[in-house]
């Protein structure tokens, strides 16, 4: 697929999460205006979302909602989530089990970073779920592993939307968030301190498929400055398990299809 190609599809994809997102109308010049696109360009791709039966369009020119197909497709990406979230379940317990920490996997949709697998450690002082079950992709370890191994213009764009943002909205820098990515990328794992909740600190590697594109990321978390340095045994435990995440997910999808 080529850079344009790839562009126009996270582009359509980024737009019918928009609606998503609503829940009710959404106007084209809400989507030119949210996009920086073109009159044109917003009429084709509303254009490609109506074809495809996800959305249609109001007696009122301009306004669309989603339709019973979204419905479709969202039942297929909650099987999706499900079989993810069965393959997960045995290997984050037993990754909770060897830190002792909570532990968790996350899978990215569009602009936005979900929880699809989660185990609380043995410890008394545990990490609740709530700051990680929905995250932007400029905050914590886990989003920013997903955030690194996006295309490069797709990383550009949320860099440029993040230096929009205020200081309440964001309290991070983009230019020190690039760098941060970069790193990432180099050392094979990313740490957050305090980004969701105050007080926990994350470890996050990146889970590939074995097309070498990126299909989640499995993170441990922790109260206190027990995942401060990840080298003294966590990162090895998180790389283990990402690699039987790795290993195991083609099975798990051969055998949905068999059952199919």
């Amino acid at each position: 697929m080529s850079k344009d190609n790839a562009s126009s599809l996270d582009r359509v994809l980024d737009i019918l999460l928009l609606f998503a997102g609503h829940g009710h109308v959404v106007t084209r010049t809400e989507i030119e205006r949210r996009f920086g696109l073109s009159r044109s360009s917003a009429y084709r791709y509303l254009h490609t979302l109506r074809r495809r039966g996800l959305i249609t369009g109001m007696a009122r020119s301009g306004e669309y909602v989603l339709s019973p197909g979204f419905a479709r497709l969202v039942a297929l990406t909650e099987e999706h989530g499900r079989d993810m979230a069965a393959l997960v379940r045995p290997i984050l317990r037993e990754l909770a089990g060897m830190t002792g920490e909570t532990a968790l996997v996350t899978h990215r949709v569009g602009e936005r970073v979900l929880c699809v697998g989660f185990q609380e450690g043995p410890r008394v002082v545990r990490v609740g779920l709530a700051p990680a079950l929905d995250t932007p992709l400029y905050v914590g370890s886990s989003a920013k592993v997903h955030l690194a191994h996006m295309p490069e213009y797709d990383i550009q764009r949320v860099l440029e939307h993040c230096a929009t943002l205020s200081p309440e909205q964001w309290s991070g820098d983009a230019g020190r968030l690039e760098q941060e990515l970069r790193d990432i990328r180099e050392r094979g794992y990313a740490t957050s301190a305090g980004e969701l909740e105050t007080g926990v600190f994350s470890t996050s590697v990146p889970v590939f498929c074995h097309d070498g594109s990126l299909l989640a990321a499995v993170t441990v978390a922790a109260v206190g400055d027990r995942a401060e340095n990840p080298e003294h045994g966590l990162l090895d435990h998180l790389r283990i398990a990402a690699a039987r995440i790795t290993r195991e997910w083609p099975r798990s999808q051969h055998g949905v299809r068999q059952a199919g």
